[in-house]
């Protein structure tokens, strides 16, 4: 872990950026130190170690060491979707895009006053 973090996992994406989830109760088995993970794995559970008043994630995004404002950052393009790949892609995402098209109509509908 890290000082008032308890423990914490951090990810070093490329060389430029870094994220840091911090007041973890455990890690996911498997996630050790200089290991990888991949995308949408879990790597722990939310606790409340360190400093932490109550359970909860500490989550930070570092671009070159330095915290800040994730929202705020412009990222790099990701390669596109090899030809290949593009028709099992979209038959593995239409079905969970209209799920959430569906969730965000329902979620707009209990709103309206």
């Amino acid at each position: 872990g890290t000082d008032h973090g308890g423990n914490t996992v951090i990810i070093q994406h490329g060389n430029t950026y870094r994220t840091l989830y911090g007041h973890m109760q455990g890690f996911a088995k498997g996630v050790k130190t200089g290991g990888t993970v991949k995308q949408g794995q879990v790597i722990g559970y939310i606790g409340t170690t360190g400093l932490s008043t109550g359970p909860h994630l500490h989550y930070e995004f570092q671009v070159n060491g330095v915290h800040v404002d994730p929202l705020g950052q412009k990222l790099p393009m990701a390669d596109p979707i090899a030809k290949a790949e593009r028709a099992r892609f979209l038959a593995q995402s239409q079905p969970l895009m209209a799920r959430m098209d569906q969730e965000k109509a329902t979620m707009l509908a209990s709103s309206k006053r």
